[in-house]
């Protein structure tokens, strides 16, 4: 086994060594973990891939023989589809594809046999990637929209592309540079310039992680000037020891584990002098620019905290939506154990008795109160900190004290969840509120916390008795709760009004839309819904069916219009009771939106349209039979309409890269050492021409060598920049080989040897980086001629 993996390692070594491999992959990794440090996994993810396959592409590449155009346009379009990939996360998950594997093997056999097998392999993962591609799609045009109309975008999907175009032609060009180029310092500097700015603004990690490349760079730096020195020594034919390269690991190996030492342990320095000096001065021009910046790339962080709802201001989302493409896996991962003062339920062999006497409780993280028709977001929220054994507010609704100690096992969640209504904590927290006594959410840094809450469980009658139609409600209540957009279809509205009638109550109208709402199938199963589409409307009239966030936006809007005051309430449903150890165990999948409808007196007080869920059962509640639901419209679509034309146009650009690819590299004889060289020197006569040094009629290439190498001496010993004039030292013994290798090929008797073909290459890598070098100082300018 030892032996297959050493040859396997052998097999794919590349041909200057694992070190170099592992330097370069090294310092490439600390980009898109600088990029990531705050933000979403899934797209870390992404970058990383994007940045190892820029790696590996640019180590090909670098050997080939292709030209630097056909390299670039080559990059530019695999890198444009990959972007696509990865910002539109089109593949499924592995234990997706695992499953379409397994089909596949089953549709096989079911040919051979001759019985038909369906779904065909790969369908799912084909429809899964068709749906993100919609997504995707649809999102790039709201953006256009938004920017155009001159609304500024709110969807990061802009930032997105532009940080992934970033991490790949960044990734890549620091590959190319180091292996056909030689110069790890000129790939790499803009790698570490990207983590420098990262680590300044957001300190922490990103510093540890800008020294580990910045010390990766300049080991580099020193493997790639041995191998341009040991090219010329090869050339001059200078012996030298075989040994450097084991004298330079064992010289620069005990530093970089005393750096790497070093920054693993002080991972959270940060430049405070130097940030707070920086933002005395550009904090108004940095505001500004970056007011600029949200117009196209959506909000920027700021101090709203991140999953916990939509910004105000945006388009809304629904806020369990995102559970949804978390792959078959959801629902297996517990994100909290709750013990509460409750009374336990009935043990597990006790089933079948009646559960009646059990309490039912939601585990809220949050409560939304604006419905933009695409979803829900929050309006302008104040945060203050609160002191532990502090009250949240100063008016409590009647009810029992409930306790409830929570532990959070979700990584990084700062979201406090309690029953409704929390009044009291143990620990510091955030409270986020719209005013006074009306909570959004709280946030806490612990991850295991007590909550006191006032658990109100009115009676149906004493519901009726404080939501008579007739009563006034509070201002700041009419205001909030019962509004809605303008442009909420005529249909919802006129649904709303039949299925609550003319009850007299606010708690009967509430009822009637929460028992029509449970006739409506429960299903995981959606597609996306129609983009502009008005979700309740959508939900009501065509899907017909859907999941909890569906239920809850249609019944609070479907209540809002009928005069009764509702918001949206998300977090948890109560879970599965551990007898063992007496608490409540809940998982991903107990994730749950609900309805919250506001009483005079009690308070908010939760209601249950989901039909997945079980019905909340109330005192003095009649059982009343559910309306029939509203005709589905025809569903009869044109055969192209149901063409997936997204995921065609994918894989036709995808034949079409693969064919280039397959155009690019064809075999083609490889250049004679002769034509390597006539090419060289057609190349450094443009290159004079270009310097303002043009071939003369008349000039023998030694006479022209002559005379571009005097007027560059010339030009570059007056130059200011050091690098110039030190180019201009190198430039003439280049030109003179370069000159004697062309006329030895048009005139000599003996032919150019390979090894004269691969000197000659080498030596236009290290010319063409020193022209470049004088055409940035000094222009096309010609010298003025004394006298």
């Amino acid at each position: 086994m030892s032996a297959l993996l050493a040859r396997l390692v052998n097999r794919f070594r590349p041909r200057e060594g694992w070190l170099p491999f592992l330097l370069a992959l090294t310092a490439l990794m600390c980009l898109p973990a600088a990029l990531s440090v705050r933000g979403d996994s899934d797209e870390a993810v992404g970058l990383f891939l994007l940045a190892i396959l820029a790696l590996i592409l640019g180590l090909r590449l670098a050997r080939s023989r292709l030209s630097a155009k056909s390299t670039a346009l080559l990059v530019g379009l695999l890198g444009l589809l990959l972007m696509v990939i990865v910002v539109g996360r089109l593949l499924p998950p592995l234990a997706v594809l695992w499953n379409e594997v397994a089909t596949s093997f089953d549709w096989l056999k079911g040919r051979f046999q001759g019985e038909p097998v369906t779904p065909l392999p790969f369908s799912t993962a084909a429809a899964f990637a068709w749906q993100r591609l919609s997504t995707f799609g649809t999102r790039i045009w709201w953006w256009a929209q938004a920017v155009t109309g001159d609304v500024p975008s709110q969807d990061p999907i802009l930032r997105q592309l532009l940080t992934a175009a970033l991490v790949w032609a960044t990734a890549f060009v620091a590959t190319w540079k180091v292996y056909r180029g030689q110069s790890a310092l000129l790939g790499l500097s803009p790698v570490v310039a990207i983590i420098a700015v990262a680590a300044f603004f957001s300190g922490g990690m990103a510093l540890f992680y800008l020294v580990v490349a910045l010390f990766s760079t300049l080991w580099l730096e020193a493997i790639c000037r041995l191998w341009t020195q040991t090219a010329r020594w090869d050339q001059q034919g200078t012996d030298y020891p075989e040994s450097l390269g084991l004298e330079l690991i064992l010289s620069y190996g005990p530093w970089l584990a005393i750096i790497l030492l070093v920054a693993a342990f002080f991972p959270v320095v940060y430049p405070h002098s130097i940030h707070r000096a920086f933002w005395e001065v550009a904090e108004a021009p940095w505001g500004r620019a970056v007011r600029l910046a949200e117009r196209f790339v959506g909000p920027i962080e700021d101090e709203y905290p991140a999953s916990l709802g939509a910004r105000p201001g945006d388009s809304g989302e629904l806020p369990s939506a995102h559970l949804l493409t978390g792959g078959p896996e959801l629902g297996e991962s517990i994100v909290l154990y709750v013990t509460t003062s409750d009374p336990p339920p009935p043990g597990p062999d006790r089933e079948a008795e009646t559960l009646a006497g059990t309490p039912r409780r939601y585990w809220r993280a949050r409560t939304f109160d604006t419905y933009t028709g695409q979803g829900w977001v929050n309006g302008p929220l104040e945060r203050a900190p609160l002191p532990a054994n502090q009250a949240i507010g100063t008016a409590m609704p009647p009810g029992s004290d409930l306790f409830q100690q929570f532990q959070r096992l979700a990584p990084d969640d700062i979201q406090v969840y309690a029953a409704n209504a929390p009044y009291l904590s143990a620990s510091p927290l955030q409270v986020w509120q719209r005013a006074p006594n009306d909570l959004a959410f709280l946030t806490g840094e612990a991850d295991t916390y007590t909550m006191l809450s006032r658990a109100s469980e009115p009676a149906a009658p004493e519901l009726r008795a404080n939501s008579l139609v007739t009563e006034t409600l509070p201002p700041e209540i009419v205001s909030r709760y019962l509004a809605l957009p303008a442009s909420i279809p005529r249909r919802v509205l006129d649904l709303a009004r039949e299925v609550a009638g003319d009850t007299p109550t606010r708690y009967d109208r509430a009822l009637a839309i929460e028992r029509y709402l449970r006739a409506y199938p429960y299903t995981l199963d959606l597609p996306e819904p129609p983009a502009g589409r008005d979700l309740v409307d959508y939900f009501l009239f065509e899907r017909q069916e859907g999941y909890c966030d569906y239920y809850a936006s249609a019944m609070v809007v479907m209540a809002r219009a009928v005069g009764v005051p509702a918001r949206l309430a998300s977090g948890y449903a109560q879970g599965t009771f551990d007898h063992e150890r007496s608490r409540w165990t809940v998982t991903e999948q107990d994730a749950h939106s609900w309805v919250e409808v506001y009483f005079e007196g009690p308070g908010w007080i939760e209601f249950e349209p989901t039909a997945g869920q079980p019905a909340l059962d109330r005192s003095g509640d009649q059982d009343t039979a559910p309306l029939a639901l509203p005709p589905l419209p025809p569903l009869a679509t044109p055969w192209w309409q149901r063409v997936p034309w997204g995921l065609a146009a994918l894989a036709g650009i995808a034949m079409l890269l693969v064919a280039f690819i397959v155009w690019l590299w064809r075999p083609r004889p490889a250049p004679t050492a002769a034509q390597l060289v006539r090419d060289r020197q057609a190349r450094l006569l443009r290159w004079g021409a270009r310097l303002g040094h043009p071939l003369h009629d008349g000039q023998t290439p030694g006479e022209y060598a002559d005379t571009l190498s005097q007027g560059l001496r010339a030009r570059s010993s007056r130059a200011r920049w050091q690098r110039a004039r030190r180019s201009g030292e190198e430039v003439p013994p280049a030109v003179e080989q370069l000159t004697d290798a062309y006329v030895r090929s048009r005139y000599s008797p003996q032919p150019l040897t390979d090894r004269d073909g691969w000197q000659v290459r080498d030596l236009w890598t290290r010319l063409r980086r020193h022209l470049w070098v004088l055409w940035l100082a000094l222009g096309s300018r010609q010298e003025k001629k004394d006298g």
